[in-house]
């Protein structure tokens, strides 16, 4: 498939008029900038990593209250359960990072978010 064609799809599946996408880095997405990235027909984004359930829903609604019909994306790392053969995962990630660029081992990434289990949970209850 085509570039062009891959973006269009892409658009399409979310509903975007535009191929932009915010870059949801956390502590630095206001919903205000959010909300102007969606009402300007791409998808707006927040970076949750450190936040709680609680901030995370006040975010939104901020965003919903400018922006009611926008697209955002909230980006959260959610940590995989430990695995019997971490040297396989890392082979796989190492070769995909040859073809897409390199997005490390997953033996030297962090912990997660502090809150992934309320995160992720209904209403912030694990």
């Amino acid at each position: 498939m085509a570039i062009v064609e891959r973006v269009q799809a892409f658009c399409e599946t979310y509903g975007l008029r535009l191929p932009i996408l915010q870059a949801p880095m956390s502590g630095a997405c206001p919903p205000a900038l959010a909300a102007a990235v969606a009402n300007g027909g791409g998808m707006g984004a927040s970076g949750v990593l450190l936040d709680g359930p609680e901030r995370i829903a006040a975010w939104t609604e901020q965003f919903r209250a400018t922006s009611p019909q926008g697209v955002l994306q909230l980006n959260i790392w959610v940590p995989d359960p430990p695995v019997e053969d971490p040297d396989r995962i890392d082979a796989a990630l190492r070769f995909l990072g040859r073809r897409f660029g390199d997005p490390g081992s997953p033996s030297e990434a962090g912990p997660g978010s502090p809150h992934s289990a309320r995160q992720c949970s209904r209403r912030g209850r694990p």
